[in-house]
This record gives C-alpha cells, sequence and structure tokens, in this order.
C-alpha cells in the first residue's frame, strides 16, 4: 500500500470536488472541504491512521450537495455513491475504494443520529474533522449562511442557557427552526462527540468561543 496519497492522485479529487461544489450552498461550499482536508490530515498523522483513506475521504464527504437530494439526510449516502463512482475512474483499489464509501458514511452527523459509529480509525478521523469546522469562529459563520441559503424566518433568540445548554431535536430533513435553535439542537453537544485527542482539545476551545457569542448575541439583544 502506499505511504502517501499521490500528488497527482490528491489533484485529480480536488478538481473533481471543486467542480461539483459549484452550485453548493456557502456553508458546505469548497473552503468547507479544504478546511476539513487540512485538519483530517493533522489528526490523521497525529492518530497514524491512513492517509490513502482518509485525504479522499475528507474532500469527498459531501460531494452531493444538500439542495441536490430531497431530504438533507441523503446526502451522505449519495456523496458516498458518487465517490466510489469516481474513484474507480483514478487508479485506487477495490478495497481502498470500499473503504472510502464507509468512511464517508460512518463520520456523518446522520449517521450519529442513526445510531451508527465509525469502525475505523480513518472514519474517526473524518468525523472529527468534519465536525470541528461545525463549530468555533467557521461554526458560527457557516450556520448563519446555511440558514440565510436555506430560508430560516428568523435568526432567533437564546432562550437556553449556554452553558447548561438544553438538548433540542435537531430537524434532520431540512433546515433548523433558526440558526440560534441550531446551536442548541446540535452544535453545543459537538465537543462531548470528539474521538480523537486532537479533536478533543481542539473542540474544548472552539465551544468556548461559541458559548461565549451565545452570551454576548443573548446581551445585545436585550440591552
Amino acid at each position: 500500500m502506499r505511504e502517501i496519497i499521490f500528488p497527482e492522485i490528491e489533484k485529480q479529487i480536488r478538481d473533481f470536488v471543486q467542480n461539483k461544489l459549484k452550485n453548493a450552498d456557502i456553508a458546505h461550499g469548497f473552503d468547507h472541504i479544504e478546511c476539513v482536508v487540512q485538519t483530517a490530515k493533522i489528526i490523521a498523522i497525529d492518530e497514524n491512521a491512513d492517509l490513502n483513506i482518509v485525504i479522499p475521504s475528507a474532500y469527498l464527504h459531501d460531494i452531493i450537495p444538500r439542495n441536490e437530494v430531497e431530504r438533507f439526510d441523503q446526502h451522505t449516502e449519495e456523496s458516498a455513491i458518487e465517490a466510489k463512482r469516481f474513484l474507480k475512474n483514478i487508479g485506487l483499489s477495490e478495497l481502498e475504494i470500499d473503504k472510502i464509501g464507509e468512511v464517508i458514511i460512518e463520520s456523518s452527523y446522520e449517521s450519529y443520529i442513526n445510531g451508527k459509529q465509525p469502525s475505523s480509525l480513518e472514519a474517526k478521523v473524518v468525523r472529527d474533522a468534519d465536525w470541528l469546522d461545525a463549530i468555533g469562529a467557521r461554526g458560527i459563520a457557516r450556520v448563519f449562511v446555511f440558514a440565510g441559503h436555506y430560508g430560516c424566518p428568523e435568526m432567533g433568540k437564546v432562550k437556553w442557557d449556554p452553558e447548561n445548554p438544553e438538548k433540542l431535536i435537531m430537524n434532520s430533513h431540512g433546515p433548523d427552526p433558526s440558526p440560534i435553535y441550531h446551536f442548541f439542537s446540535k452544535l453545543l453537544w459537538i465537543k462531548g462527540l470528539m474521538l480523537t485527542k486532537i479533536g478533543k482539545l481542539e473542540a474544548e476551545k472552539r465551544h468556548q468561543f461559541m458559548v461565549d457569542f451565545l452570551k454576548r448575541y443573548s446581551l445585545e439583544c436585550t440591552e
């Protein structure tokens, strides 16, 4: 097995993904992919995970935009199918392709909601890298542009304590009622779901940034 993915193969994957995501919502555009790939590489090296699986999986995990499927929770499976179809044409082995498909499925939040946990180190790495981009400063930016893209009627109010949040029910078929609601249905809970050392350390910092933001947001709404 190759020690590290060949640069020309990574470039083919990168170019393919960049083209596929031209019509994706801003929160899931190519800059999201770049952040996930970079973080995944760092975590993979620290955890001694297989970069030949991690790198393609990180690039391809959101290859089918949510606005191209009937329900949001369908995009993961469709992304895995499209990824495997593409990878057959660029020289990866059947074993690698199957593993990448599994990682894409197992690293998604939809799979977590449905009780499916990562069965490989590579899936843990990609999951942590992807979920880290959902929290902190980038997470805050992404949740608001996502809500705007999908027509949320309001930004929302902080009705719950960010320090001791109430677990709200997330809508897996479409957007939550507001971006503020989404903090309490998903984002404030990601810190406790990290599976790698770097993921846990970085999530602590990003989580606190979100808590501070929500407290300040609430204060400015009442001043």
